[in-house]
């Protein structure tokens, strides 16, 4: 990571970003809550006058850094769309819950913390939620509620907030391995959805995932 000195000039974009890489960085040590504008300014080798010019307010920093986890976790549960549909719903879980893993002190944050509250994080994490559902849709049959009845997606995002509190406890110290905890969620949907994913698929004819 770089840090410009007086005598270097970025960007606008670029200097927010580079900012946005120290603000995250710090996060991934202390989590979101942990984080200041004299901190961040610190590390940056800037003035705390240039956070607030990018970010409006340590709560908009703190948001920004939220902002850019949630980008990573979506990328990192793009579905492989090669993958039988029950396969693909253990990938993406698998996926979701390394990424979560990686950045446990700033997810644990974004759970849990003082962005809980905060109206505008928790719409991207709204969005987030819904794009999860919609890629995980296809490794669960539908056919006991019914595609149109809107029951599903309901009880979707239910699942979605459930496996977030589950995979939070986790966080903060299960003694589960992560494929017992991957099991326990996926046990969890089958559950709530009244279907298996893992019987979902169509039979396969091979013996390997």
């Amino acid at each position: 990571m770089s840090h410009d000195t007086p005598r270097t000039r970025l960007e606008p974009a670029d200097r927010r970003r580079d900012l946005l890489e120290v603000a995250e960085t710090l996060a991934h040590a202390d989590g979101i809550d942990g984080l200041t504008a004299r901190g961040v300014a610190h590390h940056a080798r800037a003035s705390k006058a240039l956070i607030f010019h990018y970010f409006g307010s340590v709560v908009g920093l703190q948001r920004a850094v939220a902002a850019s986890a949630v980008h990573d976790l979506l990328t990192a549960t793009q579905p492989h769309d090669d993958l039988p549909p029950a396969d693909r719903t253990r990938a993406i879980l698998d996926a979701f819950i390394t990424a979560v893993t990686a950045r446990r002190e700033v997810w644990t944050d974004i759970w849990g913390g003082a962005l809980r509250a905060d109206p505008e994080t928790q719409v991207i994490l709204a969005r987030a939620r819904a794009v999860l559902v919609d890629r995980m849709a296809s490794g669960v049959a539908r056919r006991s509620l019914g595609d149109t009845s809107g029951h599903i997606a309901l009880l979707s995002l239910g699942w979605v907030a459930l496996a977030e509190n589950i995979t939070a406890a986790w966080l903060a110290g299960g003694t589960l391995t992560q494929d017992e905890l991957l099991d326990l969620l996926i046990g969890s949907l089958t559950a709530i959805l009244g279907s298996d994913p893992a019987t979902s698929a169509a039979p396969r004819t091979t013996t390997t995932a």
